[in-house]
């Protein structure tokens, strides 16, 4: 019974990981994959992350991508989001009073 509630959980939570992701299929026999963002090429068993922080991997039948940064979807009053691409990250501040603790709600992803 313990080993049927820990399926449970980790399915729960593997969905919950696999939220800012998306698969897609290659057509048989292709042998490399291309990066919807930038329309680069990789080989078949790379892994890449491309210019808007997706990470993908290329891998025979499929393409996995997944986001990972994470996005805001709601933000305290008067704060704002600045997404830095180059690493990936944002920072949530309120840009006339640091002192200003700055909430938010939305998705982040483990990198």
């Amino acid at each position: 019974m313990a080993s049927l509630a820990l399926v449970l959980v980790f399915c729960a939570f593997v969905s919950l990981s696999e939220s800012a992701c998306f698969l897609k299929q290659l057509n048989p026999g292709t042998s490399q994959c291309v990066d919807d963002y930038d329309d680069s090429k990789h080989l078949m068993g790379s892994t890449w992350t491309n210019s808007k922080c997706i990470r993908c991997t290329c891998s025979p039948g499929e393409m996995k991508c997944c986001n990972v940064m994470g996005r805001v979807s709601s933000i305290t009053e008067g704060c704002v989001v600045k997404y830095d691409y180059k690493t990936c990250s944002f920072d949530v501040f309120h840009p006339e009073d640091p002192a200003i603790k700055c909430h938010f709600n939305g998705w982040m992803v483990g990198k």
